[in-house]
């Protein structure tokens, strides 16, 4: 059968199109809200195709430009189509210029019909066709950014001019109004065993970030930020505003642990290039090659927008060319909201992500848990627009997502480097990343994937002990190619996963599915020949759907699968994937990652590291362990030791060991602490730890060639370790001593900042203090404050030393401004061991006084700095400044004598300015009095004259 299709058609205007609009998303109500009716005087360059979903050999001669729907597609208008047999095209028509704009547009289409500037966000077939083009129609057009490898830009016209111009142009695929990043809250708190980082730093210390370049876009971290000084790479692409959000996000990814633990994130070693979210594209890829940049930090959000945009593309475009590219974005701070497009706009709690960039296929998107690792409410949510697993994976972030992406985005340099260390220094590709991640990532929330957390909370520490023992494997594959590879899976084995990941190539702009190449993940054990197929959601637009458990079935729409067996029998198995669909030429790069653990083993993970347990933090230490058990009702009787193991003190008595925690009161002692869970099948230890004060650093003095640092006795050792951070990346170990003080020459040591740890004869590490600044410590040259203030008649001077127990004796001086000695206010004090000495000086001048102590230690004396406090002498009124310049406030000191008492002002010609009543201190304004002299007489409540004076305005 032929048919011809109509070359001629009638063009109606957008804006009856607009108004014609419904949200409903069945087939018939997309295919009547995208056509328009034949015009015999417009031939629009695109049709829409209606067909029956499913195999249709009819749309192979088709080129589809954009599909809508299972059923619905937009293609470009052709001469005739011809027919096959199966007859599965079921209508055809022109197109309006509706299908061009995003759902979140389509919602508030009148935009187009104002006449207000914006900025609008497009892709074309062509861009610099489409550019050319807009540009000889000679209308006000500013090109804001341009993304070339997606054909995609950002322009700011007028709408009734983009409305105009812009929309019907051929070349124009896709429209939508560009949005503004914002960052997303950041988190006061950081716990480092959430996320196994702890375990990571303490038993793989080689694990550090080195040699990668993490990109940070949003505003600019702070430079000059201890964990991140001297890591922050110049950038032509930074933003010009520096942000408390940008340097927590660059902390938590990869600060270095000057401050202390909570500063240092797992990429400690990694280095920083920063570039600014005022643009929602990708960065030039050719600028973040030169740079190495190798992952990228995204924690920032738009509105929710569940549609496959410009941004989204763009960054699909660039993973596909550059596959060793990791974009990590936070998923988002809206987990309660719904969203207001696409299919599940009316759906609350699901489909939540803010921002199209983060419908990408190729990206990892992060949610967040709290610090009980329990999901948190705000935690944006999936499915993506075509009901694609989304988020991928959750990290801590108590109050925000974007802290749960840099957790990420640091473990991902981390296994960068751990690859490159293995494999002659060339990067990891991102598949191969994906596949470890999700492989080892531990399930939380509902029962295996599911749309708030993804594959689980990620663990770090067993991502990098996979990366280490290599077991994962790739290959290429073309259309209906099959690659398989048999394992043997011991006994005692449980939690076996199998985990398969791809880059794929972008689909076509606002596409309603963005799969292109399709493979297919199975695990088949040999004997007796059962298939196990990957874990898939249901992506059924409804609450309870969405809430299903995974089933196994095929997986049509995610490029990463996953088959998981609790318990699996022992013996061989065979992994096989298989090329479903290769849309594109080019052979599928993909990797598989495979683990499992044995059972009835246990390990502890916390605490693994020094700083896990610090009592004057948090009173309480939550003990976990990792273990895998056939029987949930299996128990175990925690245990502590105080003694090296001679006696033990069971604190957590017939506990389920798959629970996995054990909340502990941490005893007021201190003690090196080891754990010991008994269960049925053998006991497991902790390494050993130390519970102890935290050791606090204090300035003694600081002079201008001697610093004296101090800090509290650790019963358990008479050594300790100080280090210094000077101008250099890093914290390091500059001395060793016996003493709890140090005198440091700063001529040698110039260093402002220092942290203290004891030393452990018996090699048990334990928690070093804090970083001090020892410039901000309130502590000058053996003293902290020296504070004069009125008293009355007199000035009362108060001194503060700072280490009282070598001060001989303590002189106080009178000064003029300048340091001339102008009188002893008494007789040298004789220094009694007490920090705090008070004078009085009971002959104050009517006017600005001046004062300093000499402190005499050891023969030697040091002076405080100068101090200074106005006082009315023997006068009831001190007018300063005096003179005055015009325009000033002339202020006032009074001593409150008289009771009651006015000010009456005169100029030199008699006339009044004005009568002011009097407290201790004030100001009168004098800003249109003219220059001259000005008298001034007191007055009390009789109206009697007490004193006078004048005063000078020049």
């Amino acid at each position: 059968m032929k048919h011809a299709l109509l070359g001629l058609f009638f063009f109606f205007s957008l804006e009856s199109s607009i108004k014609a609009q419904t949200p409903a998303y069945t087939t018939a109500a997309l295919f009547e809200k995208y056509t328009e009716k034949p015009s015999p005087e417009k031939n629009p360059a695109y049709s829409i195709i209606k067909f029956q979903a499913g195999i249709c050999n009819d749309l192979k001669q088709i080129k589809i430009i954009r599909s809508i729907s299972a059923g619905l597609a937009v293609i470009k208008t052709p001469g005739k189509i011809n027919f096959g047999p199966d007859q599965c095209i079921t209508g055809i028509a022109p197109a309006n210029d509706l299908w061009k704009l995003s759902d979140n547009f389509l919602i508030k289409p009148e935009l187009l019909l104002k006449k207000k500037a914006l900025y609008f966000t497009v892709t074309a077939t062509d861009l610099e066709i489409l550019i050319t083009s807009l540009r000889k129609k000679a209308f006000p057009l500013e090109i804001v950014s341009i993304f070339g490898e997606s054909e995609s830009a950002v322009l700011k016209c007028s709408a009734a001019d983009f409305y105009k111009y812009c929309l019907p142009d051929s070349t124009l695929l896709f429209a939508d109004v560009y949005l503004k990043a914002a960052a997303e809250a950041p988190v006061p708190g950081y716990n480092r065993d959430i996320n196994t980082i702890n375990v990571l730093d303490r038993l793989i210390p080689g694990a550090t970030g080195t040699d990668i370049t993490i990109g940070i876009k949003e505003n600019k971290p702070n430079e000059n930020d201890i964990d991140l000084q001297k890591r922050i790479l110049p950038s032509p692409i930074a933003a010009t505003v520096t942000e408390d959000h940008a340097t927590v996000i660059a902390t938590l990814a990869g600060g270095a642990g000057n401050s202390f633990y909570t500063g240092k994130g797992s990429a400690w070693k990694s280095k920083f290039f920063p570039s600014s979210f005022s643009n929602l594209f990708p960065d030039s890829s050719n600028l973040l090659l030169q740079r190495n940049v190798t992952v990228q930090s995204h924690a920032y959000g738009t509105i929710i927008q569940s549609f496959y945009g410009a941004e989204a593309l763009s960054y699909d475009v660039q993973t596909n060319l550059n596959k060793n590219l990791i974009h990590l974005f936070s998923s988002g701070n809206r987990g309660t909201s719904q969203g207001g497009a696409g299919v599940y706009s009316a759906i609350p709690g699901f489909a939540n992500i803010t921002g199209n960039f983060k419908m990408a296929k190729n990206v990892i998107t992060v949610a967040a848990v709290d610090t009980a690792a329990e999901l948190a409410p705000f935690s944006s949510a999936g499915p993506l627009h075509d009901g694609r697993l989304g988020p991928q994976i959750t990290a801590l972030g108590p109050n925000g997502t974007s802290e749960a992406a840099a957790i990420v985005t640091g473990a991902v340099a981390v296994l960068q480097q751990v690859y490159k260390d293995s494999s002659l220094q060339s990067l990891p590709p991102a598949s191969l990343i994906k596949a470890i991640l999700y492989n080892t990532a531990i399930d939380i929330g509902s029962k295996g994937i599911d749309f708030r957390s993804g594959y689980g909370l990620m663990d770090i520490f067993s991502a990098v002990r996979l990366m280490q023992e290599k077991k994962f494997d790739s290959a290429q594959l073309q259309q209906s190619q099959v690659w398989t590879k048999n394992i043997t899976i011991p006994s005692q084995a449980a939690n076996l996963k199998i985990t398969l990941a791809w880059t794929d190539t972008a689909a076509s702009v606002n596409n309603n599915k963005a799969l292109v190449n399709d493979l297919d993940l199975e695990l088949t054990e040999i004997n007796p020949g059962s298939v196990f197929k990957p874990w898939v959601l249901s992506s059924f637009p409804n609450v309870d759907s969405l809430k299903k458990l995974p089933v196994r079935k095929r997986d049509s729409l995610n490029t990463a699968e996953q088959v998981s067996i609790d318990l699996p029998a022992a013996g061989a198995y065979q992994i096989k994937v298989s090329a479903n669909q290769i849309q594109t030429g080019n052979k599928q790069l993909f990797h598989i990652a495979y683990t499992w653990d044995t059972l009835n083993i246990l390990r502890f993970t916390n605490p693994a590291h020094p700083g896990d347990i610090i009592r004057e933090e948090n009173p309480n230490l939550k003990i976990k362990w990792k273990i895998a058990v056939a029987d949930t009702n299996t128990l175990g009787d925690l245990s502590a030791s105080f003694d090296n193991g001679n006696t033990w003190q069971i604190i957590g008595a017939g506990l389920k060991l798959h629970r996995q925690f054990f909340n502990w009161a941490i005893p007021d002692t201190t003690a090196i602490a080891q754990l010991r869970m008994e269960c049925p099948f053998g006991d497991f230890y902790s390494l050993p730890f130390v519970i102890a004060p935290l050791t606090k650093i204090k300035v003694d003095y600081l002079c201008t060639n001697t610093t004296r640092l101090s800090w509290q006795r650790n019963e358990l050792t008479s050594s300790y370790r100080v280090f210094a951070l000077g101008d250099t990346a890093f914290i390091k170990p500059v001395f060793n001593v016996t003493d709890t003080f140090i005198v440091i020459n700063r001529t040698l040591r110039p260093e402002n900042i220092f942290a203290v740890e004891p030393i452990i004869n018996s090699g048990v590490l334990v928690a070093r203090s804090e970083a001090i600044d020892v410039r901000n410590q309130g502590v000058n040259c053996y003293y902290r404050t020296l504070l004069a203030e009125t008293a009355g008649d007199s000035i009362k001077l108060t001194l503060e030393l700072s280490l009282q127990a070598e001060t001989d004796s303590i002189t106080f001086e009178k000064t003029n401004a300048t340091g001339t000695v102008l009188s002893q206010l008494q007789k040298t004090i004789t220094a009694a061991g007490q920090s705090l000495y008070v004078v009085y000086d009971n002959l104050p001048f009517s006017g600005v006084n001046y004062y300093r102590a000499k402190i005499w230690i050891g023969g030697n004396f040091f002076y405080t700095d100068i101090v200074s406090v106005i006082h009315s002498g023997n006068k009831l009124l001190f007018l300063y400044p005096n003179p005055i310049a015009k325009g000033e406030n002339i202020n006032f000191l009074f001593k409150e004598k008289a009771g009651d008492v006015n000010i009456l002002i005169t100029d030199a010609q008699g006339r009044v300015k004005g009568r002011f009543p009097m407290n201790a201190f004030g100001e009168i304004k004098t800003a249109a009095w003219a220059s001259g002299i000005y008298f001034y007489k007191l007055f009390n409540t009789k109206d009697f004259n007490t004193e006078s004076g004048k005063f000078i305005i020049q």
